[in-house]
């Protein structure tokens, strides 16, 4: 995991992610790309602006954000850190993705304030739609953390064929962090699954993966994502992981998205990491997204 990327609108919020993303910097060995979008006209040279305050809006803002970035440079937390700042003017979604993509993003860090009914550009239907949608593993944050450090990780799971590929990517975490993992599998009335079943599942992911660091948890709960924050809330676990499908449209609208719920109520980091080449697009809800 060598490159990271944070998005930052310059409020508490997006702040704390910073923070968190240049301890994971730091502990990785890692360059920080930390972006802003402005969400301004912007003309080429050969280009007349429509207005003069069109010219002296752009102009204030281009100087705020540069102003911004240079206090948010000073902080001690990036101290020593491989950091470099980013600006792009198009949407924020897009711009997020498609960063992420043209540099080759093996993460990316996003504050989230959850269901609390803020509004700061980078919260909110953005991050849900990153989560949701980027190919590289998304880390949501709510609150501040001043020395990042996971000592307990849920990592929540079907454990099908998907969670063994998706499992090489928080392997990395758990060996930054020497974390302890708690596997958990979360059955509900609507998706019975035996307990020898379930068990012989788990054991087959603990023995491909040679796990020594690890328990493992059968929650019975009546929805999936009540039974991963019931999971999380009782194993005091310090970040939750799971995968998404990443779907859209129809399918999501059928199926809803555990993922989403899961980062909007959880006041712990939260660990996305979306299933590669997901073919079966009406899957039993029992999966995790």
């Amino acid at each position: 995991m060598k490159k990271i990327l944070v998005p930052t609108d310059f409020s508490e919020c997006a702040e704390n992610a910073v923070e968190v993303a240049a301890n994971l910097a730091k502990k990785m060995d890692a360059r920080l790309y930390i972006l802003h979008v402005m969400d301004i006209p912007v003309y080429d040279r050969n280009d007349s602006f429509q207005s003069y305050s069109d010219a002296a809006e752009g102009i204030f803002w281009m100087k705020l954000v540069k102003k911004r970035f240079n206090e948010l440079f000073k902080k001690p937390y990036l101290e020593g850190v491989n950091a470099i700042e980013v600006l792009q003017f198009d949407g924020v979604y897009d711009t997020i993705t498609t960063q992420a993509e043209e540099h080759g993003i093996d993460l990316i860090v996003m504050g989230s304030h959850g269901d609390t009914g803020a509004h700061e550009v980078f919260i909110g239907s953005n991050t849900e739609k990153v989560v949701r949608l980027a190919d590289c593993p998304v880390l949501t944050v709510k609150h501040r953390h001043e020395a990042f450090n996971l000592e307990s990780v849920v990592f929540a799971s079907n454990f099908l064929g998907e969670a063994k590929e998706n499992f090489e990517r928080l392997f990395k975490f758990i060996k930054a962090f020497d974390a302890h993992v708690h596997l958990v599998k979360v059955i509900t009335p609507d998706h019975f699954e035996s307990t020898p079943y379930t068990e012989k599942l788990i054991q087959e992911f603990v023995d491909e993966w040679k796990l020594t660091n690890y328990t493992t948890h059968i929650f019975n709960e009546r929805t999936v994502h009540a039974g991963i924050l019931e999971a999380a809330k009782r194993l005091g676990a310090n970040m939750i992981a799971m995968e998404t499908h990443g779907r859209s449209g129809f399918s999501r609208f059928v199926y809803g998205s555990q993922t989403e719920s899961i980062v909007n109520h959880a006041d712990i980091p939260v660990l996305s990491m979306k299933i590669k080449d997901y073919k079966k697009d009406f899957a039993p809800f029992s999966d995790l997204a």
